[in-house]
C-alpha cells in the first residue's frame, strides 16, 4: 500500500475535517433562509456575501498553488 504524502494528507484534513474550526456545512445548516441576503445592523456584508468571499478565496488559493502565473481577482 502506498503511503500518503504528509503534505497532501494535511491539506486533505484541512478541507474535509473539522479539526480546529467548526465544519462550514454544520455551521450553516440551520441558518434561516430569509436572513441570507440581509446585512446585520452595523455589519458591512450579508451572510451570502461572506460565503461567496470564502468560495472565491478558496478557489484563488487553489489556483495560486497550481500555477505561479495565476493572477488573483480584484
Amino acid at each position: 500500500m502506498k503511503k500518503t504524502d504528509p503534505v497532501r494528507q494535511h491539506i486533505s484534513n484541512l478541507l474535509t475535517k473539522a479539526e480546529a474550526h467548526v465544519d462550514l456545512r454544520e455551521a450553516l445548516k440551520n441558518f434561516p433562509k430569509d436572513l441570507r441576503g440581509i446585512k446585520p445592523q452595523g455589519g458591512p456584508h450579508t451572510p451570502w456575501q461572506l460565503l461567496e468571499h470564502i468560495r472565491i478565496a478558496q478557489w484563488d488559493i487553489l489556483e495560486f498553488s497550481r500555477s505561479a502565473k495565476h493572477k488573483s481577482p480584484k
